[in-house]
């Protein structure tokens, strides 16, 4: 089988670069490991199926920090939160001035709206906010902070299941699988599902991929030009296992993560806070810059397996938990960790949370148990595995030193792996792997900096700037 353009990956990079460079009218296939997600799910199901080793990918160093991502068509746009920022100038900024690289804020802006067209961008409407998310906005302003905000999504006649990111029952959240490759395939482009590349070799002319579809059938695919868009953990291991390019010892290094934490809060009355949009609200702290705060919300049966607390406190969680209200953080990192694969293991991260972003977040944490106890909560629960994690009095979570936890103790998560073959010292500014010809990369991996915003617009906007390019070589 041969092909002008082969992707690898169907998310946000990987979609948006097929759907792009159909254009021109040529030949493209899209290359996906997982298979279509199917709605209507419990989220445990969801987690097992869609999310890479069933949910248990993690950091290995100093804390666990759970990174989920997914493996489905799709890719992780399937199982996030669907919230959509433009790249924040100040970070594109940064690229051009410290890192040499020839990229100007101006010219993602017809990307970002050609993005919040494609995937119906829009802000959470007020009646599809979740009770959590009001109870922390009323909570922030008895503390006398106004800087609360809706969030922006990619949705379109939301109802408000609360399962964003176990895979939206009702197809309104504008995922990939929904809103980008229907069209692709309506096109005339080729997917592949259920099928892995195993191999991957550049000659003067072509690359040629050996693949796995469903575990045992091999087929090999022939392109003109490849397009590698697995996402920040897969990405650098296929370039690391077939020497692509040459620096290809540096993939897989500078691993960034936003670790990110939550807090419960319990109330007196009912919320039934899995209604509405789990993260409708965003808020940002004056004294804490590179914290960002959003709305989430865990379903019942995800919730019970991380739960950190035993016995009658854990029982009294459990029965009560149609009256929590839960809200997130995440850090703009300044740790950086790196990914490898070995054989008979598996896939391995390494990560540091150094003593400074965990200090943050720790600050974070607290911040979001006094808006709840403000808001009228009964007690909070801290992120915190350890015996002294409950709060019911305002003054004594504000004395409380946290000095003696352990990054250890933190139940923490990392949503938006980036970096790891990242734009000048993987590839070049126009994407394409040093030392190759025909080889590009376009997902999170080439993001050479963290965010502090959810990635995605901007992983879609280099994935369309890619496709301009090679369209006009």
């Amino acid at each position: 089988m041969k092909f002008d353009y082969c992707v690898i990956g169907s998310g946000a990079g990987g979609a948006l670069a097929g759907y792009g460079l159909l254009t021109a009218g040529g030949r493209v296939a899209i290359i996906e490991k997982g298979g279509w997600a199917k709605r209507n799910q419990d989220a445990i199901v969801s987690m097992t199926k869609y999310y890479r080793e069933q949910g248990y990918v993690g950091t290995l160093g100093n804390a666990f920090i759970g990174v989920p991502t997914g493996e489905a068509v799709g890719g992780t746009t399937t199982i996030n939160s669907g919230t959509c920022f433009e790249t924040p100038p100040a970070i594109v900024d940064g690229w051009r001035k410290n890192l040499n690289l020839d990229i100007h804020e101006e010219a993602f802006k017809p990307y970002f709206e050609k993005i919040k067209a494609l995937l119906s961008v829009q802000e959470v409407p007020e009646e599809r906010v979740s009770s959590g998310n009001r109870l922390f906005m009323e909570g922030v302003k008895k503390l006398g902070f106004h800087q609360c905000h809706r969030l922006h999504r990619a949705a379109k006649n939301c109802e408000g299941s609360g399962r964003c990111c176990f895979v939206c029952p009702k197809e309104a959240k504008q995922s990939t699988d929904v809103a980008v490759i229907p069209q692709f395939l309506e096109k005339k482009g080729t997917l592949y599902s259920h099928t892995e590349v195993t191999e991957i070799v550049e000659k003067k002319d072509r690359v040629t991929l050996l693949c796995k579809k469903d575990k045992d059938q091999k087929i090999k695919i022939e392109c003109s030009t490849l397009v590698i868009s697995a996402g920040a953990l897969s990405s650098p291991v296929l370039v690391r296992k077939n020497k692509i390019g040459k620096r290809w010892r540096w993939a897989g290094n500078e691993l960034s993560l936003h670790p990110a934490t939550k807090v419960l809060a319990q109330f007196p009355y009912p919320l039934k806070g899995w209604q509405g949009v789990p993260q409708a609200i965003g808020f940002k702290h004056p004294q804490f810059l590179n914290l960002s705060f959003e709305g989430v919300f865990t379903p019942f049966p995800v919730a019970a397996l991380f739960l950190p607390m035993e016995g009658a406190r854990f029982d009294d969680w459990l029965k009560q938990y149609a009256f929590t209200a839960s809200f997130g953080v995440f850090i703009q990192d300044s740790g950086r960790g790196k990914v490898r694969f070995f054989p008979g293991v598996g896939l391995m991260l390494f990560y540091h949370l150094n003593r400074k972003d965990f200090l943050q977040l720790m600050e974070g944490a607290r911040f979001m148990g006094l808006a709840y106890l403000a808001a009228g909560a009964k007690k909070v629960l801290m992120p915190l595995n350890r015996a002294q994690n409950e709060f019911s009095d305002a003054e004594a979570l504000k004395r409380h030193d946290f000095s003696d936890v352990k990054p250890s103790q933190l139940g923490s998560m990392g949503f938006h792996p980036l970096g790891t073959c990242g734009m000048g010292r993987v590839v070049d500014n126009q994407l394409r792997v040093y030392g190759t010809r025909r080889i590009f990369i376009a997902d999170g991996s080439v993001v050479p900096t963290p965010l502090g915003v959810n990635p995605q617009m901007t992983i879609m906007a280099l994935a369309l700037r890619l496709t301009d390019h090679l369209l006009n070589l």
